[in-house]
Formats: structure tokens, C-alpha cells, sequence
């Protein structure tokens, strides 16, 4: 048995008239006083019953009876028009009458809408108190589920016409005899099914032949009888054995689309998982210029500055997500000679482990914002490293100084760092040069999430044109950031948290190597520990592919739309992350004014 709590399925700070609205479509009623839909406000008069024989009572109470002493409020002639309209209308006789209403009309709205809410998630094939105990627990399946919707089919167009191989009939005779089966399968029947089942496998749908077709027992607990075959290929009647023929074709159909779908990585391929572990790296954050005041503060030291204005990119992420993913398992390959031509011509698809470099004449080009972003130790004592004014800054912390720590900067070169292929295609278009490869991890490429990006974000449309709408597109932006934040969890920090009472049991967790911590709680302990297993099922290549066509779109809003078209002494970023940007204009139109002259009618 669970206890959940329905807050944890709808978005902070949601009221219960929100919920109720949102499912239910709000109050129905032209006026509140004769409100019978069920979604009008209750009153009953708390403090009016002193003792359960009050509740007998057969009149109605006073409207003195509803005011609070507590809160010090009373209602209003029109609450309690409402009251006696109520226990008229309902045909009322006691007080306990009056509060059984009261109590429905706090839980019958409440029920019907989280049935409601219910149904929203069976679209998802999924059960929101089943499937996840929270929101965030629910919007990675949410995601995942999406993927199934558009799955591609065989073509199942029919195999070359042949006859059952009779030779076939002595062997199937021979195993239901040592095994004790009936037999009772004929050629004539099976040569009906292959014209039936188009001359196709009935479990992967692939042309079949002599050499291939066999017959495989439906239910194998049976000999070969007549109306317990179907005819299947070898290889899938050998993999099938006892699983059901409904699930079989499903696994089936999963491993036709299986470039379609993202895999996690197996045990296999832990190389693989170590080299994406050590190359993930969140979105960066620059402070470019500190100031910035319109008619007061000069462009890079030159024309004045008209106009600050700030950017912020709607979905980022869920736009990223929705683009080519990397499908399928992934494997790793050699590089190879020509590899760089074969990823610009779109011949293979993946992540290259490259040492990548500015070249010396685009180093002013790209000065502003360095294009390759890698993470780094920076030694916050150094003030050459981290510059005097942040250097000042930390100093002035004293005891909670900054430590060196692993930090995301932005760089003119990366040595055997991993850069997803679309991004690895736009720094070579911009003149950056590859001078070692390493290694290639090789996957296909697929819209896999493009069905969840088109959900979530007609969700948010509809929440922005319609207020009532609005939580539920509150509910699919926390789906949309859970489901992505939840691809990158680094799973081995996760702990294990127990009670202890007993002194021995406690020396023995402490002296257990997987022991990380203690803290006492009175008489108890609670003692955390790390996980003894781990099952690495999180897509981590999902969540460096979203990171880096983030920053690849970052790049491009600066290098290919406000570089190309502005001249850098009409601008000046300000500050950014990645999905913002403040930027000083020395235009009060900049979209208009100062567009350069030969680009005007291409912008």
C-alpha cells in the first residue's frame, strides 16, 4: 500500500480551485447562490457545533452560527442566501444534512479531477499512481512512451510462392514421439498457411523459402496438430520458445526499428559509458561586459550605447531533444582516413574523440565568445587564472572560499574531448581545425523524441491561449525539464539511507565498505550508504547530445545571426547563458537601424 500525496503530480504552488478548473472546466452556475454543479463554495458553521447532539438539530443555523471567532470573519448576506437555498433545495432536515454536503463538495470535485488527470496519462499508456510516484518520476516514461507512437512496420508484401517441404514432416513426427505429443499436422494445411500468411514469416514478417520456412507449435505445450502451427522462420522459431506470440512480434517489431529507438548503454560497452561520463558538461554562463546603461556607457569603448535588450529561447532543451538523437546501440570505431569528409557529408553520424583547434587568424574572429567548451580544473587561489576582480571577490568569502574545483569554460582549443556531429560540422564550416582523432562513437541518427517535443509544446501553446489551460502547461514544462534532467543523473551518487537502533548493527554498517556517513537522532542513527549496484540505465548520450545542440544553437544566434548581420561596433553582449543573452545595441531599432546596409534585404 502507497500513500501519495497529489501535489507531487502537479506543479508548485497549484491551488485546488486551479486543479478543479483545470479538469473539471470550472464553475458551471450562472449564480453562486443556486450553484448545484458541484464545484460552488461550501459553508458550514465550524464553531456553531459544540457537541455531536447540535448536529440533530432540524432548523437551519442562524447566520451568526458562521461567523469565526478564530479567524474573525463572518460571511455574507449572499453566503447565507446560499445556505438556505442549499437546504431547500436538497431537501434538507438536520444539520448533519448540511454537512455531508459540505464534506462531497470538498471530495466528490476532488475525485472526479484526478480522474481526469488520470486519463491525461493513460494517453501516454501509462498510470500516473502505478507508473510513478511524482511528476518528475512520470515524465521520463512520458518521454519514452512518445518514442513507441510512430513505430515502422514491415512492408509484408508477399514472398515468392513454394510448396512445404515434405522432407520437413518426419522430423516433427520424431520430436512429438519423444516427447510424447500428439501429431496430427498434414502438407495440405501447412501449404495453406504459407498461402494464407502471404509466404511470410508469421512472427517477423521476412520472406520466407524452402530452406527457411518451419513449422513452430503455438502453444507448446501441445504436439504438431492442425490449428496449433503457424508457419515462422527458423531463427525466430528457435528464439521464441516459450514466450507468447504477441510479445514476440513486439520484441520483433522493436528490433526493426531499433535505429529509430534510444538504447541505454550496456555492460558492454562501458568504455563507451566511461568516455561520455568524463566529457559531460552543462550550459555555460558569461558575464562579457559588467555595465551597461542606455545614453550613459559606450559599445566596446566607441559608439554609445541606445538600447539593452534581453533574450531568453523558449524550450531550448525540448527543442534540442525534438532534433536528430543519437539511435540505436552505439558502438565504437577507429578513426580513420577521410572520417572528417564522411562526417561532413552526413556518411556517418556519432561523436568524435578529437583534438580540435582555433586556427591563429580566427582567434580575433572568435575572441568574444570562444567557441569550444570543456571542463577544466581552475585554481581559485590563482589570480592570473581566475583575474582579479573574481580573485577580490573570493578572498573577501574567508571561510567560504571557493576551492579548485572542475569548471566549464569556454576555450580556443579541446584536446580528446567528445563533439557530437552536428556541432563538429558547424565548427569546421567556421574554420576550426581537427588535429588528432582518436576514436569514433558511431549511432544513427532519428527525430526519436520529435512526437514528445510536438506533445508538450501544443500543451504550452494551448496553456498560453487558454488561462484554464495553463497548469497543465505548467505540468508539461516540469515533464519536459524532468525528462532531460533525469537522462544526465549521475547515478553512482546515489545513496541508501537507513534507520538503526540497535549499537551492533550499527557497528557493522559503519565498518561495511559501502558505509558513507552518520548522523545521530537521539537514540537511533541514520546511516547513509552508497549503493553496493548500480544499474547505469540513464541515456547519458542523450543528455551530452541535448547539452551540445544547445550550445551549437548558442553559437549560431551569435555567430550567424547578430555577428553576420550587425557590425561589432553596433553591439556588445552584455551576459548570457545558454538559452539568454543581454545585449547592448547603439541602435533604438536595432533590428531596423542597424542591420549593415548590404544585408538589409537578406535579414
Amino acid at each position: 500500500m502507497k500513500m501519495l500525496d497529489i501535489s507531487n503530480y502537479v506543479p508548485a504552488g497549484t491551488s485546488y480551485d486551479k486543479y478543479l478548473t483545470t479538469y473539471l472546466g470550472g464553475y458551471q452556475c450562472d449564480g453562486k447562490i443556486r450553484c448545484v454543479c458541484g464545484l460552488g463554495k461550501g459553508l458550514f458553521p465550524y464553531e456553531y457545533i459544540k457537541s455531536f447532539s447540535v448536529l440533530s438539530e432540524a432548523t437551519i443555523p442562524p447566520k451568526s452560527a458562521f461567523d469565526s471567532e478564530l479567524r474573525g470573519t463572518s460571511i455574507s448576506d449572499d453566503d447565507y442566501k446560499r445556505v438556505q437555498f442549499v437546504w431547500e433545495h436538497y431537501g434538507m432536515t438536520t444539520i448533519k444534512d448540511l454537512l455531508v454536503w459540505y464534506n462531497n463538495l470538498d471530495v466528490v470535485p476532488f475525485i472526479k479531477a484526478i480522474k481526469a488527470q488520470r486519463e491525461l496519462f493513460k494517453g501516454f499508456d501509462l498510470d500516473m499512481f502505478t507508473d510513478g510516484v511524482s511528476l518528475p518520476g512520470l515524465s521520463e516514461k512520458v518521454m519514452y512512451q512518445t518514442c513507441f507512437k510512430n513505430l515502422q512496420y514491415p512492408s509484408k508484401k508477399p514472398g515468392k510462392a513454394f510448396r512445404f517441404p515434405a522432407k520437413r514432416m518426419s522430423g516433427y513426427k520424431s520430436q512429438d514421439a519423444n516427447a510424447k505429443r500428439e501429431f496430427g499436422m498434414t502438407l495440405e494445411h501447412l501449404d495453406t498457411l504459407l498461402q494464407q500468411q502471404k509466404f511470410l514469416c508469421g512472427l517477423c514478417y521476412s520472406p520466407l523459402s524452402t530452406d527457411t520456412a518451419s513449422a513452430d507449435r503455438v502453444n507448446n505445450k501441445l504436439g504438431h496438430i492442425n490449428g496449433n502451427v503457424l508457419i515462422s522462420c527458423i531463427s525466430c522459431n528457435t528464439a521464441r520458445k516459450d514466450m507468447s506470440i504477441k510479445s514476440f512480434r513486439y520484441n520483433k517489431l522493436l528490433d526493426f526499428n531499433s535505429e529509430r529507438l534510444v538504447y541505454s548503454i550496456d555492460k558492454e560497452e562501458k568504455d563507451i559509458y566511461g568516455k561520455m561520463k568524463a566529457n559531460i558538461a552543462g550550459g555555460p554562463s558569461i558575464i562579457f561586459n559588467r555595465y551597461a546603461k542606455r545614453n550613459e556607457t559606450k559599445i566596446r569603448g566607441g559608439k554609445v550605447c541606445k538600447k539593452v535588450i534581453g533574450y531568453d529561447v523558449n524550450a531550448l532543451y525540448l527543442w534540442a531533444l525534438g532534433n536528430e538523437m543519437p539511435c540505436g546501440r552505439l558502438t565504437t570505431i577507429e578513426a580513420y582516413d577521410g572520417i572528417i569528409d564522411d562526417i561532413k557529408s552526413d556518411k556517418i553520424f556519432g561523436f568524435l574523440e578529437c583534438d580540435i583547434r582555433t586556427p591563429e587568424h580566427l582567434k580575433q574572429y572568435f575572441s568574444e565568445m570562444t567557441p569550444i567548451f570543456k571542463n577544466i580544473l581552475i585554481d581559485c587561489t590563482d589570480e592570473s587564472v581566475i583575474g582579479k576582480h573574481m580573485y577580490e571577490y573570493n578572498e573577501s568569502r574567508k571561510q567560504s572560499r571557493a576551492k579548485p574545483a572542475r569548471k566549464l569554460i569556454g576555450s580556443y582549443f579541446g584536446e580528446k574531448i567528445l563533439i557530437y556531429t552536428p556541432l563538429l560540422k558547424w565548427y569546421l564550416s567556421h574554420g576550426m581545425e581537427i588535429t588528432q582523432t582518436y576514436s569514433f562513437i558511431k549511432a544513427s541518427s532519428h527525430k526519436a523524441f520529435a512526437p514528445f517535443m510536438e506533445v508538450v509544446s501544443k500543451a504550452r501553446r494551448e496553456g498560453d491561449a487558454d488561462k484554464s489551460k495553463a497548469m497543465i502547461a505548467g505540468m508539461m514544462k516540469l515533464v519536459e525539464n524532468s525528462a532531460f534532467g533525469r537522462s544526465g543523473m549521475d547515478m553512482s551518487k546515489h545513496k541508501e539511507v537507513k534507520y538503526e537502533l540497535d549499537e551492533k548493527r550499527i557497528e557493522s554498517k559503519i565498518e561495511h565498505f559501502t558505509f558513507y556517513c552518520l548522523e545521530e537522532l537521539n537514540d537511533a542513527c541514520e546511516i547513509t550508504m552508497k549503493k553496493r549496484r548500480l544499474k547505469n540505465k540513464n541515456l547519458i548520450h542523450l543528455s551530452i547530445a541535448i547539452y551540445q545542440l544547445a550550445k551549437l544553437r548558442m553559437l549560431q544566434f551569435y555567430y550567424d545571426c547578430i555577428d553576420f548581420y550587425f557590425d561589432r561596433s553596433d553591439f556588445q553582449y552584455q551576459e548570457m547563458d545558454t538559452d539568454s543573452a543581454y545585449i547592448a545595441f547603439n541602435c533604438e531599432n536595432p533590428f531596423q537601424d542597424c542591420i549593415k546596409p548590404s544585408l538589409r534585404k537578406h535579414f
